[in-house]
């Protein structure tokens, strides 16, 4: 089964800036990062960043994810053990993440086989 997910997570307040390194981290790192994936059956992760009227700034996941990947907390990669840092460091844990409803999804044919 493929999972395709959405969700909001909110940074906390004063951490907008090291929110902005991990991204800049993750860019930076780009081959060892997207090398991390396999494990975990993720065959797209987007972040995409709002900075919200509420005064917040929030990070918008999207991912499509096979089936049986492992979890990244899980992983002895260096990138995800810093990633997993930044994400206690800047993910407002008070504020419940939203995921998004998937209304309507769009794979072509040859991309959806080969994520099965």
């Amino acid at each position: 089964m493929i999972k395709i997910e959405l969700t909001r997570f909110r940074i906390k307040q004063g951490r907008e800036q090291a929110a902005q390194e991990w991204m800049d981290f993750l860019n930076q790192h780009h081959q060892d990062t997207v090398a991390t994936m396999a494990g975990e059956k993720m065959f797209v992760e987007t972040v995409f960043k709002e900075k919200n009227p509420d005064g917040y700034t929030y990070f918008y996941w999207y991912s499509i994810q096979g089936e049986g990947g492992r979890a990244v907390e899980e992983s002895m990669s260096y990138i995800d053990k810093k990633h997993l840092e930044y994400w206690t460091e800047c993910i407002d844990e008070t504020y419940r993440p939203v995921d998004m409803v998937m209304e309507q999804s769009l794979l072509s044919p040859a991309i959806e086989q080969f994520i099965k």
